[in-house]
């Protein structure tokens, strides 16, 4: 049996503040929930030169590793995996020290880069999720839709057909959240 590598495909765009807030009380959106995320690279950046990153998510009490690869501009092979504690070297758990093995991360030379906070509100769709984020950064806020799907499908069409009322299209108009905090 061959496993499937753990693909995402997000779209996202940022938006306006007004926009946000219209989007949000147009769909049945989740309670929003706060999430910290740090990000991690090497002093020579070498995630960064992966076009990856590497991030403790924390939620309450919860923090979920992750490292994320970009296979093209909305793709990523996504490894994910909840770690006892916020630390990235008190990591000790066989499978993410073999995913640093895989992708030649030195672990020992990980050091935070950055730190912000998202609250996040999800609603569903059949073959996705639409997540509204207001993500506040030390210099500034920002307002992001993002359209995360797993099921082969237009992503593309579907994510306009939902910006549609809202008189916006898809149009990639924002680098990921790690490069907006810098």
């Amino acid at each position: 049996m061959i496993m499937q590598e753990p693909i995402e495909r997000e779209l996202k765009i940022l938006v306006s503040q007004d926009i946000y807030e219209k989007i949000i009380h147009s769909y049945d959106f989740t309670k929003p929930w706060k999430q910290t995320n740090t990000y991690f690279d090497t002093p020579d950046h070498s995630i960064k030169n992966q076009k990856g990153a590497v991030r403790i998510r924390t939620i309450g009490d919860r923090h979920i590793f992750t490292l994320k690869i970009r296979k093209d501009a909305i793709t990523h092979i996504e490894l994910e995996k909840d770690i006892d504690q916020s630390n990235m070297q008190s990591i000790t758990d066989p499978e993410i020290l073999n995913w640093f093995k895989e992708y030649q991360i030195n672990k020992e030379q990980l050091s935070p880069i950055t730190t912000f906070s998202t609250v996040r509100q999800t609603y569903d769709f059949e073959h996705g999720q639409l997540c509204a984020d207001k993500t506040i950064y030390s210099n500034h806020i920002d307002y992001e839709l993002e359209y995360e799907y797993f099921d082969q499908h237009d992503g593309i069409s579907f994510f306009n057909q939902i910006l549609e009322p809202f008189h916006i299209t898809y149009i990639k108009n924002c680098p990921s959240k790690i490069a907006r905090a810098f």
